[in-house]
């Protein structure tokens, strides 16, 4: 039931451990009595929720997984097994709703050397559908990117890729090898592109249900596209490998093992705009007001409720503890703040964004165009990030309904949006250009709500640091601004601040 994961999980790396497991590959009678055991489960559903680990939960969508055997496909005239999915999820943020659809199929030859032949993934959501299809040629493999206004083609050479590599997270079903502590490493290929999963048998365990003793396995599983690390947990029938629950901690997310009906039943749906927000006591803006003649130097804002380390320290901010109690510390890094750190930016860094990203725009002439007439004739960088930052501001108008768009041209074409359309756009824009620039998500604060709010900004390399500035807000350097972790970003928030003590440039302070 692999194909589930990939299609939930679009940005997954890896830890140490799955680095130090070689790729499991099955021979092709392992294969074939893997097969048998995961055609015996069929026409799957499960429920998508999402948590904030204190009991409160939202339903947002639901996952379909159906296969078959077919007896050709294409220009092959001998069986193949077929693996279909469908990702289904509805978001209703800031009263406003809007669905995405992930479909995907894959094709395998029903029997040795089980090549995968074609591979589809599909994304519909706002305005258009991007779609990825892999055909087998031979012995390599043609991707072919569409986003509805380019096509990119790329090949991959001596591709190999079978049902061998993809049963390898059921191995635990072979002979001898359901044992706690084992693991399995498969190299996966979806949606144009491989990334690793290790699977972890770490409990076998068995419960009374009804009065009958009923056996499942937990299965850790660490993955890995590139991006940044996660880790989830399987529980499973050892009957069929049908996984009963998968869960997602870091992203609180979990899918449920539901009949249809359950499944597919959306329609107690809650604002996630609203339950993403963190409440502040009083505002903080309205006593800096008293304070004309100084600069701020430090807010400090003690974290109440179920607060999961999701805050990293960055600059202008820093959580502390005092007393037992956590302190998020909001710094004015020109002020005198002994708080936060200011990231350098290595050589990779800067390689790594500046580079094309899979299919992103970057290399467009139009985009090019469009990049260069927003830095409107700037030499230093710091004046092309102050004109592009404000090209950005003015040409967006700021629409705070769900997202009308899917890909850059879409926010090209549409001209509005909000805090996502305005850091996505910056980012290709500034990336074409020559400015290493990367997205950031977290918070800012709406002084007329009293609430920090989610927000989306990015940031840019200036004087070899990473410098945050906001295209949505034409500025940078925010105090009020709150990144989250990349590893921990939450749908939910079952945390409220309290503002404990603000001090200032000049010395004074202001307790609570």
């Amino acid at each position: 039931m692999k194909t589930l994961i990939v299609i939930l999980v679009f940005f997954l790396t890896t830890i140490n451990h799955a680095k130090s497991l070689e790729y499991t590959v099955l021979s092709d009678e392992e294969t074939k009595l893997l097969l048998e055991i995961y055609l015996s489960a069929n026409d799957i559903w499960y429920g998508v929720y999402i948590d904030d680990g204190a009991g409160d939960e939202i339903k947002i969508g639901y996952v379909h997984l159906w296969h078959e055997i077919a007896d050709h496909y294409s220009t092959y005239n001998k069986p193949v097994f077929i693996e279909n999915a469908k990702f289904h999820m509805e978001i209703l943020a800031n009263e406003a709703e809007g669905t995405v659809d992930v479909l995907s199929k894959q094709i395998y030859q029903a029997d040795p050397p089980y090549n995968l032949l074609y591979d589809l993934e599909s994304r519909t959501g706002g305005g258009s559908i991007v779609t990825t299809t892999s055909t087998r040629e031979n012995d390599t493999m043609k991707v072919v990117y569409f986003d509805e206004v380019n096509e990119e083609i790329k090949i991959l050479e001596n591709f190999d890729y079978r049902l061998n590599h993809y049963l390898s997270e059921i191995s635990f079903y072979l002979p001898n090898q359901n044992y706690i502590g084992n693991s399995f490493k498969s190299n996966d290929f979806s949606g144009g592109k491989f990334s690793d999963n290790t699977f972890t048998l770490s409990e076998i365990k068995e419960e009374i249900v009804k009065g009958v003793p009923y056996e499942y396995f937990v299965i850790d599983i660490l993955q890995d596209n590139g991006v940044f690390p996660i880790s989830g947990q399987m529980i499973v029938d050892p009957n069929n490998y049908l996984p009963i629950l998968i869960s997602q901690k870091e992203i609180q997310m979990e899918m449920r093992l539901e009949d249809k009906e359950i499944a597919t039943d959306l329609s107690n749906k809650q604002d996630l705009f609203i339950a993403n927000n963190i409440p502040l006591d009083r505002d903080y803006w309205e006593i800096i007001q008293n304070y004309p003649n100084t600069n701020v130097k430090n807010i400090f804002l003690e974290i109440q409720g179920n607060y999961n380390n999701q805050f990293p320290t960055a600059i202008q901010q820093e959580v502390i503890q005092v007393d037992g109690s956590n302190y998020l510390i909001l710094a004015g890094v020109l002020h005198g703040t002994d708080y936060g750190m200011i990231e350098s930016a290595t050589t990779s860094d800067i390689e790594e964004n500046l580079k094309k990203k899979d299919f992103d725009p970057i290399d467009d002439p139009n985009i090019i165009s469009m990049a260069t007439k927003g830095i409107n004739g700037a030499i230093t960088t710091l004046d092309k990030v102050n004109n592009l930052l404000e090209f950005v501001s003015d040409y967006i108008e700021d629409d705070l309904g769900i997202s009308k768009t899917t890909t850059v041209y879409d926010i090209i074409e549409s001209k509005s949006g909000d805090c996502t359309e305005h850091s996505k756009l910056f980012n290709v824009l500034a990336r074409s250009v020559g400015i290493p620039s990367r997205e950031v998500s977290g918070y800012a604060y709406d002084y007329q709500t009293k609430k920090f709010i989610g927000h989306a900004w990015n940031e840019v390399v200036m004087d070899g640091m990473w410098i945050p500035v906001d295209p949505t807000w034409n500025s940078s350097l925010i105090l009020g601004h709150i990144k989250e972790s990349e590893e921990l970003l939450t749908f939910i928030n079952n945390i409220e601040f309290r503002l404990a003590l603000i001090e200032f440039e000049n010395g004074e302070e202001v307790i609570f």
